[in-house]
């Protein structure tokens, strides 16, 4: 009997993790979620909310968003077949069948179903949530296909992952305080969700192009010239989100925000001289730690709100390890160039040949610090 349940558990959790490997959850769960989440404690706390009271809010919000995104993976990979195959890129749903992909995409529209019939009754809220539906939806299937038709592939992606996902979650919060909306945050928030997103897409169009130039597919990245794309996101869309973001930051006057800031300015500066690591704005380099601004919305930026508002409701502490526990993949990221960073300064603080002495040291720290926090 004990056999048997062992047997049954193995096989369940081999089909889970087969489900999540092939939604590709690993790519979007905290690049994409972690922000929304932050946007809603940062808008807890110019409200003067308690964000732990928010709690009901969190689970239907990850529920709703966890549906869409997934249902996006797989109706990306079912429309991209043909292309990946020809391209030889790799897809996921590729040998699958045609049962485990029905059965997928249940599992993916009937949750979205049920939330936006709880929405029903609220305009907003059901525009935006069905807005990321059907951006992702006329992004994929043809005849519309709005990948292979430049730049509203990068407007459609930017608006389903980012701008209308964003905008459900503040006014989720607006709707739960019966406080009316702020203008000025609404707006900053939208600018710069869409920013954020439009150069996530540019990155991945980029990173895409020598798949993409095999199959000849139009992409807003390869119908332009790629130095005349890189300085739009360089010095149009980059810029714009920032100053979004500052917007934001002066809005909710969140003091340890704007800290953290400058703490991650110094942690990629640090990251530079101690391993050469580049930072990138659009356009993929080689040896890159990450794209910039990524680490600060996905650890620095949720990080903050709850502390500030910590100092006006105490409990709202708790929710530094819960978010942690939900998120722990760059924020363990965080922690160990942290580690490695102190651990390589220390060893070479009596010595004078820097940067050599100092990268080679603290690089040969990164193994140990990482196998220690496995």
């Amino acid at each position: 009997m004990k056999s048997l349940a062992t047997k049954s558990f193995s096989h369940t959790h081999r089909r889970w993790r087969e489900i999540f490997n092939t939604v590709r959850a690993a790519e979007w769960w905290e690049f994409k979620l972690g922000p929304i989440l932050a946007t809603i404690y940062a808008t807890a706390f110019l409200l003067k909310l308690s964000i732990i009271s928010l709690w009901p809010l969190f689970l239907l919000l990850l529920v709703a968003l966890t549906a869409c995104a997934a249902y996006v993976s797989v109706i990306n990979d079912l429309t991209d077949r043909a292309d990946d195959l020809a391209s030889g890129k790799t897809n996921r749903l590729v040998g699958k069948s045609s049962s485990f992909i029905a059965t997928l995409l249940a599992l993916c529209i009937l949750p979205g179903v049920a939330v936006a019939i709880y929405w029903r009754r609220d305009p907003l809220l059901l525009f935006l949530y069905c807005a990321s539906w059907a951006a992702f939806t006329l992004y994929s299937l043809s005849p519309i296909r709005l990948k292979n038709r430049g730049a509203w592939g990068v407007l459609a992606d930017a608006s389903g992952a980012h701008l209308f996902p964003t905008l459900l979650a503040v006014t989720l919060v607006y709707r739960l305080s019966l406080k009316p909306f702020d203008a000025i945050w609404f707006a900053s928030v939208g600018v710069w969700s869409l920013s954020f997103g439009i150069r996530g897409i540019m990155w991945h169009q980029l990173n895409d192009l020598d798949y993409d130039d095999k199959i000849n597919l139009r992409t807003f990245a390869r119908t332009h010239n790629i130095a005349w794309v890189q300085r739009v996101g360089n010095f149009i869309i980059f810029p714009t989100e920032l100053a979004a973001f500052a917007i934001m930051l002066w809005r909710t006057g969140c003091v340890i925000a704007i800290t953290f800031l400058g703490f991650y300015a110094l942690l990629s500066f640090l990251r530079k001289r101690l391993w050469g690591s580049n930072l990138c704005v659009v356009m993929p380099k080689p040896k890159f730690h990450h794209i910039v601004m990524h680490e600060y919305y996905e650890v620095f930026f949720p990080l903050a709100f709850i502390l500030a508002s910590s100092s006006r409701y105490t409990i709202d502490a708790i929710l530094i390890i819960l978010h942690v526990l939900v998120f722990p993949k760059r924020a363990r990221g965080t922690i160990i160039d942290i580690a490695g960073m102190i651990n390589g300064l220390w060893r070479i603080s009596t010595s004078n040949r820097w940067p050599m002495r100092a990268r080679k040291m603290a690089d040969s720290s990164r193994p140990a610090i990482n196998k220690l926090l496995k």
